[in-house]
């Protein structure tokens, strides 16, 4: 494994890379990775990635037809807004390329890299490099996917590494995605990498939640500890499907990194996996469920869905553009959300919101309607008198006093923000 320590000082293609020598570092040795180091991800990120519609199955031409969606102004988005709009222009505003674009046994030795520590990359990416400007030019940041799982890779190799953040800096990418297949596994490692080349990445760190070291390296770790936090957004789970439960299980997966202090905080989120919405087995409004649990534990939204389906596109595009739960999600007023209370069928979640305000999700998980009842003070609210505004109906709702009453149909979710009444006394 590969210590952090020393400086960089060797030059190579034209850009600067770090040297390192041989020596065992700990998971939060180096105090140069707090959360937020690099500067990015200070809000969740937001965008689209290939993998969970289409699998390694991708090419150039398919991302390319990415971007066109993700850029196409003709989308409705609800009131105050005339004219039609992107999916870019709501905050979608990046396209990753996942597993897919490698030349899997093309390598030295039957690897994925070159005797050079190169990555190997198939036909049907013919030139990485224009397919990032061709993002950039629509006003796109365009993502990269690394260490994966099709190739097998087993041996861990410094000049791998080395040869992946050239690449990844050549190319022109803007942020990664590391997962945790293949043999290179040392998040601190490529962090110092990418830090050498001096332009910044959104690092996301796919190494499925596994806590401690992984394959006996500690700094392959998952989980980001006060001080150590060297990628922006990291995995808490294994992977998530399009079965009917599947993203409830892993919206679970979060909880334990939204203590006090939370874990998931700006410039490094907690990441319960990319969205399955327009996917999800189950009913429109199921899936909207999923989209505000993410919402409201400030995961980043990277939807997974096929963009040219447009008949399932469309059907998700009420909520997916929903400005005022995006704005949940996006806005920071000290803590990533919680979970307050799972009884049953339900569970609740809040997230403090600016000005006093609490968003308040209530998922019901059940096959029949519920009528739910939350005293302020369980929700943490501040005030004795709350207005209530409906997120999902974009309506206001009146006055609450003292606690919060609302019926939430089967297999659906409520999505309020809760505001200080005017002249209300606080508790």
């Amino acid at each position: 494994h590969f210590s952090i320590n020393s400086k960089p000082e060797a030059a190579m293609a034209g850009i600067v890379l770090a040297s390192l020598v041989s020596l065992v570092a700990g998971q939060g040795a180096s105090k140069e990775f707090p959360a937020g180091w690099n500067g990015r991800a200070l809000t969740p990120p937001m965008g689209w990635r290939s993998w969970n519609a289409f699998g390694n199955r991708i090419s150039q031409e398919m991302m390319n037809d990415a971007m066109d969606a993700l850029t196409a102004k003709e989308w409705d988005v609800g009131v105050g807004v005339e004219d039609k709009v992107s999916l870019a222009d709501v905050g979608y505003a990046s396209v990753g390329v996942d597993e897919g674009w490698e030349g899997c046994h093309e390598g030295v030795n039957g690897t994925q890299h070159d005797a050079d520590g190169y990555p190997v990359v198939n036909k049907k990416f013919p030139d990485l490099k224009s397919l990032v400007d061709r993002g950039h030019k629509a006003g796109l940041k365009v993502g990269w996917y690394l260490n994966g799982c099709a190739c097998g890779e087993k041996k861990e190799v410094r000049k791998n590494y080395e040869g992946d953040i050239m690449r990844l800096h050549e190319y022109g990418f803007d942020s990664v995605k590391i997962d945790g297949c293949g043999a290179q596994v040392n998040q601190t490692f490529y962090a110092e990498l990418m830090r050498a080349t001096g332009r910044n990445y959104t690092i996301e760190n796919c190494h499925w939640g596994k806590c401690g070291p992984f394959r006996g390296d500690p700094d392959g770790s998952s989980c980001p500890t006060e001080d150590w936090c060297p990628f922006n957004f990291y995995r808490t789970s294994g992977d998530i499907n399009s079965g009917n439960m599947s993203w409830f299980r892993n919206l679970q997966s979060a909880e334990r990194f939204l203590g006090n202090p939370p874990l998931s905080r700006p410039g490094c989120w907690a990441y319960p996996d990319m969205l399955e919405v327009g996917r999800v087995q189950g009913s429109p409004e199921w899936n909207r469920a999923h989209f505000g649990a993410w919402c409201i534990v400030s995961a980043p939204l990277i939807l997974g869905l096929d963009l040219s389906k447009k008949d399932i596109l469309s059907s998700t595009i009420p909520y997916i553009t929903n400005k005022e739960a995006i704005a949940v999600n996006q806005n920071w007023a000290g803590h990533p959300g919680r979970f307050v209370e799972t009884s049953g069928d339900i569970q609740v979640l809040a997230k403090p919101q600016p000005d006093a305000a609490l968003a308040v999700l209530i998922i019901n998980k059940g096959s029949s309607s519920q009528t739910v009842s939350l005293d302020f003070s369980q929700l943490s609210f501040g005030s004795k008198a709350a207005s209530v505004r409906n997120i999902w109906q974009r309506r206001d709702e009146g006055q609450s006093s003292e606690k919060f009453v609302v019926t939430v149909p089967a297999t659906d979710s409520g999505f309020y923000l809760l505001r200080p009444a005017s002249g209300s006394v606080y508790v």
